[in-house]
């Protein structure tokens, strides 16, 4: 009888070891997953214009190497520019080339030109736009990525402007500030953008963006 006792005991003992690790476990679980949540972005409404822009939105396939697919924590706005005069090289005419394969694994979320707007990847996810690795923070791994079209036959006055208007909108969706819009020569010294560079008008880029991200406030 005495031995019995002793086994029911043991028996009490490994059931209480077993919950308080299964408890462990759990508290573990609910952190990594608490944090995970605080470490990516939630992707905003899909729309189809922004201020009046239209927005088409065109996602790469997962399968090519410049949609890697993972998620991060949205920390920036990267602004560049396509470095493309050629006539016709829109804001279409990349995205397709994008769907085409691109360059490789170079890639990026947005490219705007004078009349519309075109979508590549998912904000939440990364693309290979900066040049700087997988540094954390970082332009690749924590921007959103904005080329502007700068083909001949475009306005580039007009896309300037629409450059800014779509920025402004993904600062309000993502609750950054302006301080977080970046140029790509921020990131790894590339001068890009080039002709907003050259011509000294960065301040006034960030200022029209921050004067459509009071009328969104409003």
């Amino acid at each position: 009888m005495k031995g019995k006792v002793i086994s029911l005991h043991g028996k009490k003992k490994w059931t209480l070891a077993a919950v308080a690790a299964l408890l462990v476990i759990l508290v573990v679980t609910g952190v990594i997953l608490w944090c995970t949540r605080e470490q990516t972005t939630k992707e905003r409404p899909q729309v189809t214009e922004i201020y009046g822009i239209p927005v088409h939105t065109v996602l790469i396939p997962e399968t090519l190497p410049g949609r890697p697919g993972i998620k991060r924590k949205v920390k920036y706005i990267v602004i560049h520019e396509t470095g493309n005069p050629s006539k016709g090289a829109d804001a279409k005419a990349h995205s397709d080339y994008l769907l085409n394969g691109g360059e490789g694994t170079t890639s990026w979320h947005y490219t705007v030109d004078d009349h519309e707007i075109y979508h590549h990847i998912p904000d939440s996810e990364v693309s290979w736009n900066a040049g700087d690795q997988r540094k954390e923070p970082g332009g690749n791994m924590n921007g959103i990525s904005i080329e502007l079209c700068v083909n001949s036959d475009g306005d580039f006055e007009k896309t300037f402007d629409n450059g800014a208007r779509l920025t402004a909108y993904l600062l309000k969706a993502y609750g950054l500030r302006i301080e977080d819009v970046k140029q790509h020569n921020d990131f790894n010294g590339k001068n890009c953008p080039q002709t907003i560079r050259e011509s000294g008008r960065w301040q006034e880029f960030l200022d029209l963006t921050q004067r459509y991200l009071k009328q969104e406030e409003k």
